[in-house]
């Protein structure tokens, strides 16, 4: 049996991705790069991303990902809370532990093709020179 069959299938994807869309959406930290963005759109190829990596029917059939999200110039702290976003849901829907680290992995692992290599945060200070 695959994770997506174990999920249930179309509708059990379709159900943690519906929550996982709408949740990055609304975040205080990262909603912001979805305004203005069909959110249809957006859902369809999350849905496909992970059907195809969870041994679903569907495959991936949007531009590459690299290419979608370099306008957007996400940072790694940015992709890091979307990865903080995705855990949540999936612990929400009771993911099996085994399916969960499979599909957290995968999408750690796009984190050089979908962000900048820069931190959300302000370079270290320097020492005055006195």
């Amino acid at each position: 049996m695959t994770d997506f069959e174990r999920l249930g299938g179309q509708a059990g994807v379709d159900r943690i991705l519906t929550t996982f869309v709408d949740r990055m959406r609304g975040d205080f930290i990262i909603g912001f790069l979805f305004e203005g963005r069909d959110r249809d759109r957006i859902l369809k190829h999350e849905i496909e991303l992970a059907s195809a990596h969870l041994g679903g029917p569907k495959g991936y059939t949007g531009r590459s990902l690299g290419m979608v999200h370099a306008p957007l110039r996400i940072l790694r702290g940015q992709f890091q809370r979307r990865m903080a976003v995705l855990k949540k849901v999936l612990t929400e829907h009771d993911v099996p532990n085994d399916i969960m680290a499979r599909w957290v992995a995968h999408d750690s692992a796009l984190e050089s093709v979908v962000s900048e290599p820069i931190d959300c945060v302000p370079p270290p200070s320097r020492p005055e020179n006195r």
